[in-house]
């Protein structure tokens, strides 16, 4: 196994700049892969880049017409 770092909840909730509950429902959707040790939850490397690649939007993306957190 190599070395890199693992993220906890808190520190990734920081780096991405959300709300750990954001973190905790993003696990819940499935949309970010979480390792479980004991009760806590760890996040690799690997798959917060995925998950980043996985939501990353151009230009286009943009104009799409969906305004992020409110309801139409």
């Amino acid at each position: 196994m190599n070395q890199e770092k693992f993220y906890t909840v808190k520190t990734l909730a920081e780096r991405l700049a959300v709300q750990p509950l954001t973190i905790y429902r993003l696990v819940g959707q499935g949309k970010i892969q979480a390792v479980r040790v004991g009760r806590t939850i760890r996040f690799e490397p690997s798959a917060v880049e995925a998950f980043l690649e996985s939501v990353r939007v151009g230009p286009e993306g943009l104009k799409a017409g969906k305004t992020e957190g409110r309801k139409s």
